[in-house]
């Protein structure tokens, strides 16, 4: 008797848990390292009481993870920034270990509505913020002491984590053969995305429905050779930065109001981010091998003055408190090596998601498609290291494993 009660108490924690990744994703994201947490928690205290079994699937890969992280500070270019933060760093990493791989077998009834229905009300509060001017979450967010400083503050993180899960909510819904609600999910999600201030998710909303077709129509194949592109992108990122982009931000394009394309808001976004991308990639030449240590990326170039092309313009600071690119950030705090691992974790990502496409059209499609998305946006905003990005990134992946723990046995 004592044990069923203890195993409901489990099971609640865990159905709130994830009923609150999206919501919490919008009106305060950065509690997403909070919700991580107690997951991570939860299922500790389960396998301690229940005795359940644990899996150390992958334990090697996140203890290397940690280890790199942590003798960094040895070589590190500012050893106080890199000792403060190695234990947030490596306690999210533990946290997301214990979420993804040692998870007890629970089965979680009904995960697509534990999602898709707060991925609807949430998307509805953002519509009415964003057109109506409701001002729900700037009120919340003002009870709790956090104005926001800017419009792509208010919606950015929310708009972003609702198109990361997107695909695989309407891949579940379809699964179910609710069309309606999958096509509404749809709907909703890319219309705020098209009218909301975040570039970085317009991109990611076109690659996302492309991919999508791609990968429905020619099967775990294109997934495959995406896989294989996008190692050779990582591994070859500081050369792609500082030789090949560099002369995109230079071409000479005026619009309709005689003004040059860098001065526009979306000009001014990508001129920003190919400046910090070249200025980092020449960085990262100067230590390829074991970077700058952990936490350092806000440290350097902050007397760099860079120019805007074509314009008057100049962006100080040769980074704003890291590189808006995932990997480039590693590159430059962590070096090849750091490079090596989590190209390592990667190709564990890419097997898992053309496992996932053998083994169903519809649900491997919406894996594939969130992975993808998570790819796009690691390279396009946000720090690697982030709390509330990298627990974003594991609450995803844990709504991923635990529907498919449900239809079938699959380990990432």
């Amino acid at each position: 008797m004592i044990n069923k009660y203890i195993k409901n108490i489990f099971n609640f924690i865990n159905y709130f848990t994830l009923a609150c990744i999206i919501p919490i994703g919008y009106f305060a994201p950065l509690g997403e390292w909070l919700l991580l947490s107690l997951f991570s928690i939860t299922t500790l205290l389960n396998i301690f009481i229940n005795h359940s079994k644990v899996n150390y699937n992958n334990l090697f890969i996140f203890s290397i993870s940690i280890l790199i992280i942590f003798i960094s500070y040895f070589w590190s270019i500012n050893s106080e920034r890199t000792y403060e933060v190695i234990g947030p760093i490596s306690g999210i990493i533990i946290a997301i270990f214990i979420a993804l791989n040692i998870t007890p077998n629970n089965k979680i009834l009904n995960i697509e509505n534990l999602i898709g229905i707060p991925l609807i009300i949430t998307s509805i509060c953002i519509f009415l913020d964003m057109i109506l001017n409701t001002e729900i979450r700037s009120n919340l967010a003002m009870l709790a002491g956090d104005e926001p400083t800017s419009r792509s503050a208010n919606f950015g993180r929310g708009i972003i984590i609702l198109l990361m899960i997107m695909p695989f909510s309407v891949a579940m819904y379809l699964n179910k053969g609710k069309i309606l609600l999958a096509l509404g999910i749809f709907i909703l999600v890319s219309t705020i995305v098209i009218l909301g201030p975040n570039h970085s998710a317009k991109i990611a909303l076109f690659i996302t429905i492309l991919s999508s077709i791609i990968i429905y129509f020619l099967g775990p194949r294109s997934f495959l050779y995406f896989g294989i592109i996008s190692i050779i992108f990582i591994l070859f990122l500081p050369i792609i930065s500082s030789k090949i982009l560099p002369p995109i931000g230079s071409i000479e394009k005026n619009n309709y109001y005689n003004v040059p394309w860098q001065k526009t808001a979306i000009g001014g976004s990508i001129i920003h981010r190919l400046l910090v991308w070249e200025y980092v990639a020449n960085e990262i030449y100067k230590k390829p091998l074991l970077g700058y240590g952990t936490g350092t990326s806000r440290l350097i170039g902050q007397n760099i003055i860079l120019n805007v092309p074509n314009t008057n313009q100049e962006i100080k600071g040769g980074i704003p408190l890291h590189p808006h690119n995932n990997f480039l950030e590693i590159w430059l705090e962590l070096g090849l090596l750091g490079i090596i691992i989590i190209n390592i974790l990667w190709m564990k990502i890419i097997k898992y998601g053309i496992q996932m496409r053998k083994d169903s059209y519809i649900i491997g499609t919406g894996v594939c498609s969130s992975i993808v998305t998570i790819f796009i946006i690691s390279n396009l905003s946000f720090g690697v290291f982030q709390a509330w990005w990298m627990s974003s990134i594991a609450l995803i992946f844990l709504i991923i494993l635990q529907f498919s723990k449900k239809e079938q046995k699959i380990n990432l």
